[in-house]
């Protein structure tokens, strides 16, 4: 079923019986046909009521303004008006948002917003309470992953792991301190913490990519380098920059080989947890083979049972 600009998908959980109907939205860019849209599409939801519903995708419209930004990024607060007249009088439940808190990017680094979002009705949330909405890294497009997890044996997210050789940069504490108090929420302080530190877990992993990803191929070009100097130095004098270069170098590559050591022990550590260590496998590995080669046999001898070992001396 399908109507202008929404598509519509009726079904059923095959495992529960339960009915779904899910509406997937192309919002116009005209106000007046937006509203339109609303109208249509809260009637066709407050008619379905009883049903699990959910409405997805792209509403061309945001809520607040801090969900646009960026050059001749126009706020309408108008369109923002009717657009939160459409959730509450259709009682849908917006989400919040896990990964991202924008989904759409120009790809200049400044424009950007929330235009995507994944709502749903009353009753899906009674029938799974546990559903979450998270914005994936986007790729060729200039959107990102809209993905709804619906999970009954959701233990929340995974724990944030953190490497201790972050500590080792200029400017990490400053760099978590700073993304930590520009996440601004409402709620009950355990979701807001909940929040913080699933978005800051996000922000980590591109630090970690800028910063200390790829640390060993980043040695071997700064040991590249400083061969190059040292090779020029033999041959005659270095000029003033290549020499602060040089010193800088051998500061850089000290700092980076004590957070490469740093992340092998960690990691090390890790495997040593999950795996054992070495040597534990060895000695249980020899023990076994010990145990095989003493086998227990029971003879009878006038009626008495007697257990005889076999110990093989090697």
């Amino acid at each position: 079923m399908s109507y202008r600009h929404v598509l519509i998908i009726k079904g059923k959980v095959i495992l529960t019986g339960q009915d779904f109907i899910i509406a997937n939205v192309y919002a116009p860019c005209d106000t007046n046909a937006k509203q339109d849209l609303w109208m249509r599409l809260s009637q066709f939801i407050l008619k379905n009521g009883d049903a699990n519903v959910c409405v997805s995708r792209d509403f061309n419209s945001v809520r607040l303004e801090e969900e646009r930004r960026g050059r001749n990024m126009i706020f309408r607060q108008l369109d923002a008006y009717n657009f939160n007249n459409f959730i509450d009088g259709s009682f849908l439940i917006d989400l919040p948002i896990y990964g991202r808190l924008y989904t759409w990017y120009r790809g200049d680094s400044i424009s950007m917003s929330r235009i995507d979002r994944l709502m749903v009705s009353t009753k899906w949330c009674e029938s799974w309470p546990n559903c979450i909405q998270v914005a994936h890294q986007r790729s060729l497009s200039d959107y990102v992953p809209l993905v709804l997890y619906v999970d009954e044996t959701n233990w929340g997210p995974r724990p944030l792991r953190l490497m201790k050789c972050w500590s080792e940069y200029d400017g990490y504490a400053e760099f978590v301190r700073e993304k930590l108090n520009s996440f601004n929420m409402d709620g009950w302080g355990g979701h807001v913490l909940k929040m913080k530190l699933k978005m800051i877990k996000c922000c980590l992993k591109e630090w970690h990519k800028k910063h200390s990803k790829n640390i060993k191929g980043k040695i071997f070009d700064v040991k590249n380098r400083l061969s190059f100097l040292d090779t020029k130095g033999e041959e005659g004098e270095l000029l003033e920059e290549e020499a602060k270069e040089l010193r800088e170098l051998s500061v850089e590559l000290h700092s980076m080989s004590r957070v490469h050591t740093s992340m092998n022990w960690q990691k090390a550590r890790m495997n040593w947890i999950r795996e054992g260590d070495v040597n534990s496998k060895f000695f249980h590995s020899m023990m076994s083979k010990r145990e095989c080669q003493n086998s227990l046999h029971v003879i009878n001898v006038d009626g008495v049972l007697v257990g005889i070992h076999h110990l093989n001396s090697q």
